[in-house]
C-alpha cells in the first residue's frame, strides 16, 4: 500500500511569521504546498511553536527536522526518541541567544512497514479521521479547559475564559516539565475502506472550521488538493487569526486510484458544485487566479451547505470560532500552563468556606484609671517581753580584773627594775 500526502501551511492574514512547519517526506515546509507519494514506514506530522514563548517557529522547525531523521519502524522506541528531541531543543533554547524557553506543540501519524499506524500527540494541535463519511478526532487536546474538563472541575469548556481555555499545559522543548507524549494506535486497519483518510492540522484551522464543514468539504467530488486548500480557505473566511496548516494522508492501491484521487472524476463545473447546468464560459484568466478563485467558490459552497444543516446536528467539540469583528491585529499570545500555575489557579477557584456570623455586641466601655498607690511604712515587729528567769549569787558576783595592757616604755622598765630588785632580795 501507498500514500498520497498533501499538505499546507501559511502565516495567515493576522501574524507576521509563521511559527506552523509541517514535515512531508522527511522535508520540512514553514510556508506553501506540498504533495508527495509515500511508503511504509513514515512520520508525517504539524509542529505550532507556542505563542506567548520565544522563537517558536525555531522550536517547530527543530522538532520536525530531528524527527525527519529518525528511521521509524514497528521497533523503534518513540517516546524515548521524543524525549531526546525535547531535550535537545531545550538546551538549545538555553544556549541561543533570545530563544530561552522556545516550545511547540506535536501532532503526527506515524505508520511502520507492516502498514499498522498510530497517532502521536503533544499539545493542542488535532488529527481527525475521516472514514464512511464520518469525521472523528482521534488525539486528545492537551489543554487547560479539557484539563478541567476531564477532571470534573467544569461542565462544560466553553465555562472557561477563551484566552486560558486554549492555553496548552504540555508541549515539547518547555524548559518546566516534561511533555505529556500520547501515543494511541489507530485499531481499525487504516486504508481498508475506501474513503479512509487522516487529517492533520494546527488550532488556526480547527478552531475555525467545524467538523461538519470538514465533512462536507470531504463529501466533493473533487481532488484532495482542491478539498483541502477549499477548507484552508474557509479557515480563513471564519476569521482565524493564527498560522494554519493542514496534512492529508489517504492510503491507494495503484496508479488507478492515485489518479482518481487527483482528478476530478466528474466534468461538472466547479461553479456551482451539484448544478445540472453547464457553467457560463469564461474569460482566460492566469492559473494562480483561477486555482484562488475556485478554491473562493468551494469555501463558499461548504459554508452554504453548513449553515443549512439544522442546528441539533451541529456538536462543536471546541468553543464557537471567533469572528474577525471580534480580534484585533494586536494579537496577544497565550502562555504555556504550567502544573504549577494550575495548582495555583485551582486552589483559587476552589469554593471558599462562608464566613461564621459574627454576634452583636455592645461596645467595651474604656476602664478608669486606677488611684496612685498611697505609701504607708510597713508597723515595727513587736518586741517579746523578756522571760522570768531566777536569781542566783553568780549574777551579782564581782568579775575578775584583767591585766592591764601597757603601752609606754616609761612604765615597761619601771616594772622590769621592780622584778630586779625582787631577785636581789632573794
Amino acid at each position: 500500500m501507498f500514500y498520497y500526502i498533501f499538505a499546507k501551511t501559511d502565516k495567515g492574514n493576522f501574524r507576521e511569521l509563521n511559527e506552523d512547519s509541517i514535515l512531508v517526506n522527511r522535508e520540512v515546509v514553514c510556508s506553501g504546498t506540498v504533495e508527495a507519494c509515500v511508503s511504509a514506514p513514515f512520520i508525517t506530522a504539524v509542529c505550532d511553536g507556542v505563542g506567548g514563548e520565544n522563537s517558536g517557529e525555531l522550536a517547530s522547525q527543530m522538532c520536525l527536522g530531528h524527527l525527519a531523521m529518525f528511521d521509524y519502524s514497528s521497533n523503534a522506541d518513540l517516546k524515548k526518541e521524543l524525549m531526546n528531541i525535547h531535550n535537545k531543543i531545550k538546551k538549545q533554547g538555553v544556549r541561543r541567544e533570545g530563544a530561552a524557553n522556545m516550545q511547540t506543540t506535536l501532532c503526527a501519524l506515524a505508520v511502520d512497514e507492516k502498514g499498522r499506524a498510530c497517532c502521536i500527540n503533544v499539545g493542542d494541535s488535532r488529527m481527525y479521521r475521516y472514514v464512511n463519511g464520518t469525521i472523528r478526532q482521534i488525539s486528545t487536546d492537551q489543554s487547560y479547559a479539557r484539563y478541567l474538563y476531564d477532571h470534573g472541575k467544569i461542565e462544560d469548556m466553553s465555562d472557561v475564559d477563551p484566552m486560558e481555555a486554549n492555553a496548552i499545559i504540555s508541549s515539547v522543548g518547555s524548559t518546566l516539565n516534561d511533555p505529556q507524549i500520547d501515543i494511541m494506535p489507530i485499531v481499525s486497519g487504516f486504508g481498508k475502506e475506501p474513503d479512509d483518510m487522516i487529517l492533520i492540522a494546527s488550532d488556526g484551522f480547527t478552531d475555525y472550521v467545524t467538523p461538519e464543514e470538514i465533512e462536507i468539504g470531504m463529501e466533493l467530488d473533487i481532488p484532495i488538493s482542491k478539498k483541502l486548500s477549499a477548507l484552508f480557505h474557509l479557515a480563513v473566511r471564519n476569521g482565524s487569526t493564527d498560522n494554519i496548516s493542514v496534512i492529508g494522508i489517504k492510503p491507494y492501491m495503484d496508479d488507478e486510484e492515485l489518479k482518481i484521487l487527483t482528478q476530478r472524476k466528474t466534468v461538472a463545473g466547479i461553479v456551482k458544485l451539484g448544478s445540472s447546468e453547464a457553467p457560463a464560459p469564461k474569460e482566460a484568466l492566469p492559473e494562480e487566479q483561477k486555482v484562488s478563485e475556485i478554491t473562493a467558490e468551494i469555501a463558499e459552497e461548504i459554508e452554504e451547505k453548513a449553515s443549512s444543516l439544522p442546528p441539533e446536528s451541529i456538536e462543536p467539540e471546541k468553543t464557537e470560532p471567533r469572528k474577525a469583528e471580534d480580534v484585533t491585529r494586536e494579537f496577544k499570545p497565550i502562555k504555556h500552563i504550567t502544573p504549577e500555575l494550575m495548582a495555583l489557579k485551582e486552589a483559587d477557584s476552589a469554593p471558599k468556606p462562608a464566613p461564621l456570623p459574627t454576634a452583636q455586641t455592645q461596645p467595651i466601655p474604656t476602664p478608669r484609671p486606677a488611684p496612685a498607690p498611697v505609701y504607708k511604712p510597713a508597723p515595727a515587729p513587736a518586741v517579746e517581753p523578756a522571760q522570768n528567769t531566777e536569781f542566783s549569787p553568780e549574777m551579782f558576783a564581782p568579775k575578775k580584773k584583767r591585766r592591764q595592757r601597757t603601752d609606754t616604755a616609761s612604765e615597761l622598765k619601771a616594772m622590769m627594775r621592780s622584778s630586779l630588785n625582787d631577785l636581789k632580795k632573794i
